[in-house]
């Protein structure tokens, strides 16, 4: 599903989780008139989420909240295990205002309305910008981000993907000057920003980002 747009390699790649084709016209018709041509394929099960996001490889994501074959954390999983700088996009008119907090907590980019498609251009191009820098990274070096943000030492990351603590710290080091970040806790900022690691507010990460970068673990996590 396209707008067929004049110049293909200008148009956003979109992977839209949705029921229906008269679901994803609105969807798509709103990027036309914002003037964000897009090549879209539509999906409504996990196997098929999968296989288009390894065949397609996205841009960015767009998911119903739920659906009666998976829902948006599903999406999000397989995001994680494919292609983890996709961002993901919940574009759902069932959500109550409460629930948006907890999606993006989960690892949603944002919440968008469908009533209110008009910010979804704005937040697709937000979306891929926060996550540019990611491309800089090796796959390998997203792995050892992931768990550093989520507190493990360097040994302990070089215990669980089996490298040694040198090469673990090379990787560090390589990925901060890479993202071009100074401190343990812009890394851990921006890890949770691009959905590479979350945060609930009682987790130790939470802890850190609300109390900044002279709170213990901060200190005791430093890159």
């Amino acid at each position: 599903m396209t707008d067929s747009p004049s110049n293909s390699e200008q148009a956003v790649l979109l992977v839209l989780v949705e029921e229906s084709e008269s679901a994803a016209e609105p969807i798509l018709d709103h990027l036309r008139r914002a003037g964000k041509p897009a090549i879209l394929k539509r999906v409504e099960s996990k196997p098929a989420f999968a296989a288009a996001m390894r065949e397609m490889e996205p841009d960015v994501v767009l998911s119903e909240y739920a659906l009666s074959l998976m829902n948006f954390r599903d999406a999000l999983t397989i995001v994680q295990e494919t292609r983890p700088h996709t961002p993901l996009i919940v574009v759902t008119d069932k959500l109550r205002t409460e629930d948006s907090g907890s999606c993006v907590r989960a690892g949603a980019e944002t919440v968008i309305g469908k009533s209110n498609l008009r910010w979804l251009a704005g937040a697709i191009d937000e979306a891929i910008a926060a996550r540019e820098p990611l491309r800089r990274l090796t796959p390998r070096q997203i792995q050892v981000m992931r768990l550093a943000t989520q507190g493990y030492r360097s040994r302990e990351i070089a215990r669980t993907l089996r490298l040694s603590e040198k090469t673990v710290e090379h990787h560090r080091h390589q990925l901060m000057r890479r993202l071009g970040l100074d401190s343990y806790a812009d890394l851990v900022r921006y890890a949770v920003r691009v959905g590479v690691t979350l945060a609930s507010p009682t987790s130790s990460i939470g802890y850190m980002l609300t109390h900044g970068e002279d709170c213990p673990i901060a200190r005791d996590r430093a890159v």
